[in-house]
């Protein structure tokens, strides 16, 4: 459904179900859906739910580079892309989820080395890539928009009402 339209139209999705977490730590935070118009169709909402994945991700690696000191043209990411400008690497098993418990569970019982289960060069060969087409501009200017649309979501909760 995302995929009918090429943008949000301007709709903003928060999903503070339970408050924000990481970097936000507003317990006070609601989910909103905000830059309705007459216009707005169901594809933008949809799309917008899925571009709030990619900026509460871009606002996790911002600020573990603000604490780490972390220069992100220098690196890859292997979640999400645009937003961040940088490029994704996606491994040819996109199973790794269980894979990863495993040989963290199997690099701590020392079953594996990690020279065993980290990229080889042969797997990176296998890897796609997918690089970052937003234009700079754009990117601030919906990055602005999402902060001020999080900012919207604070304050929400009445939080003398209990079920």
């Amino acid at each position: 459904m995302a995929s009918q339209v090429e943008n949000t139209g301007g709709v903003y999705f928060v999903p503070a179900f339970n408050g924000l977490f990481a970097p936000w730590w507003r317990d006070d935070a609601r989910g909103i859906v905000i830059g309705i118009t007459r216009y707005t169709t169901k594809a933008h909402i949809a799309r917008a739910v899925l571009e709030s994945m990619c900026f509460q991700v871009k606002d996790v690696v911002d600020s573990m580079q603000k604490d780490y000191g972390n220069d992100k043209k220098d690196g890859v990411l292997r979640v999400d892309g645009d937003l961040s400008a940088m490029p994704v690497i996606r491994p040819s098993d996109i199973e790794t989820t269980a894979r990863g418990a495993a040989f963290a569970a199997g690099l701590a019982a020392g079953i594996w080395k990690e020279d065993f289960i980290f990229d080889t060069a042969e797997q990176m060969k296998k890897a796609t890539t997918f690089r970052p087409i937003m234009t700079e501009e754009v990117r601030k200017k919906k990055v602005e928009c999402w902060n001020k649309a999080v900012n919207r979501s604070f304050d929400l909760a009445d939080l003398s009402f209990e079920l």
